[in-house]
């Protein structure tokens, strides 16, 4: 596979060739004995049989095939040969590339064998990840030999030779347009998977620190709790959106929680998320961080993506959960803000409340958009897109459970009705002002009872343009 500017630290583009190598390794010892045991059997039960005028010529071709075949299946148990994944992929593939072009040239382009050549171009042209020079060399030798082949037997150029060369070469084409493009995937995977882990091991190196030091819990959760507000946007962040006035609060529980949110300006727009993760405590903070450094990271590479973003952060902490056999899974809201009022949602939290100007009030569930992050390998399947606009002065009001869950002496929760009760009479102020005031109702309403949950808020007003 080729190395675009994509990658472009030497080390890394070592680690990612070695990695792409060992991956061929693994795939050409699969392939290998398929190349290896199907031409055997064709030439032993059908070719003498169906083809006795040309199976010797037949057999050569098959020949090609075989031979390749076989000294891959001898690399594959020779450890060293593992990073040279690429060499045996490109023989492997251009052994039964030959036995196509010999075969459709001995066969005056049969059409059994012009639908076997199309697969081997398409397989090996498009989805086996080697070098696309070598994709090239072995298309190019392969429609040499070919022509050669077939006009040194005296054939003519007849409709089915013209086929031939449209269909195969136009296979081979499409299918290393397509590797071209797969391979700037799979290198900005790589990328993705290196800076997540780079945030994960620094995480695990936060927590294996407070181990060996064998700090006291009460010192292990202050340090968390100060994690976790000192991640939390600051004023000048959620400031730099011009036409969006933000306010947002945490008010953390006695005991960490997993409460998270963050807002992201870029260009017009920006990104804008709020998730909690379910249970309380230390663990709960270090993923709620962890989720925090992957989505600052991703908001620069896949910024106009918002699925995307959820996917990554999906799997990581899928695996993270799988890692640390842990039962901890996370809601999650992804807002990609497009300027203008317009909004792009996807995943799964708390309903989402909009109050226009004449204040109607708007409930959106998200359970239709998205999943819980980190619930299922791959959630792929589950996300979709809300696509919202604000009008000038509609607010939008996202929160955590913690603040509609409060619970009083009466044990009477605050409820979505306890913020728009607080929101409506100030609704044409500040967003500043709409908080306090939910946030003094909520207090007013828990009284002397303890928070036991994290309460999160974030107060989004559509202003006008400012200059």
């Amino acid at each position: 596979m080729e190395i675009t500017n994509i990658i472009r630290t030497p080390a890394l583009k070592e680690e990612y060739n070695r990695e792409q190598a060992e991956g061929l390794w693994k795939i050409n010892r699969i392939l290998a004995p398929i190349t290896v045991i199907i031409p055997a059997i064709l030439v032993m039960f059908s070719d003498h049989i169906n083809f006795p005028d040309v199976y010797n010529e037949m057999f050569v071709g098959r020949m090609f095939a075989i031979v390749s075949g076989l000294v891959v299946v001898v690399s594959s148990f020779i450890p060293a040969a593992k990073y040279r994944g690429q060499f045996f992929a490109f023989l492997l593939f251009f052994g039964s590339s030959l036995m196509a072009a010999h075969l459709s040239a001995v066969m005056q382009n049969d059409s059994s064998v012009l639908l076997y050549w199309v697969f081997v171009s398409i397989i090996g042209c498009g989805l086996l990840p080697i070098n696309l020079s070598y994709t090239i060399l072995v298309t190019a030798v392969s429609f040499i030999y070919f022509l050669i082949a077939y006009f040194s037997r005296g054939f003519y150029a007849d409709v089915a030779f013209r086929m031939t060369l449209i269909n195969v070469g136009s296979a081979s084409i499409v299918a290393m347009a397509f590797k071209t493009a797969q391979s700037r995937i799979r290198e900005r995977e790589f990328l993705f998977r290196k800076k997540l882990k780079k945030a994960n091991d620094e995480i695990e190196g936060l927590n294996e620190k407070l181990k060996d030091e064998n700090l006291h819990l009460s010192t292990e959760l202050a340090v968390a709790k100060h994690i976790q507000t000192l991640v939390l946007p600051q004023k000048e962040e959620y400031s730099n959106f011009s036409d969006l006035d933000i306010s947002c609060l945490m008010i953390p529980a006695d005991e960490v929680g997993g409460d998270y949110y963050d807002v992201i300006s870029f260009d017009e727009g920006g990104i804008i998320t709020i998730g909690d993760v379910t249970d309380h405590g230390l663990h709960s903070g270090l993923i709620m961080m962890m989720v925090h450094t992957a989505i600052r990271a991703l908001s620069q590479i896949e910024k106009d993506d918002a699925k995307k973003i959820f996917e990554i952060i999906n799997k990581l902490l899928y695996d993270f959960r799988h890692k640390t056999a842990d039962h901890r899974i996370m809601t999650l809201i992804i807002l990609k803000y497009l300027g203008e009022g317009r909004f792009k949602l996807t995943g799964q939290h708390e309903s989402i409340i909009i109050i226009s100007e004449d204040k109607k009030i708007q409930e959106i569930p998200s359970l239709d958009y998205g999943m819980y992050a980190g619930l299922e390998d791959d959630v792929t399947g589950y996300l979709n897109i809300l696509d919202f606009k604000l009008n000038d002065e509609d607010v939008l009001i996202l929160y955590t459970d913690g603040l509609t869950e409060a619970m009083n002496d009466k044990n009477e929760e605050f409820g979505r009705s306890g913020i728009i009760e607080a929101a409506l009479p100030v609704r044409s102020g500040s967003a500043d002002t709409i908080k306090r005031a939910i946030v003094k109702k909520c207090l007013d309403h828990l009284g002397n009872e303890k928070v036991y949950d994290d309460m999160s808020l974030l107060i989004i007003k559509k202003t006008e343009q400012r200059k």
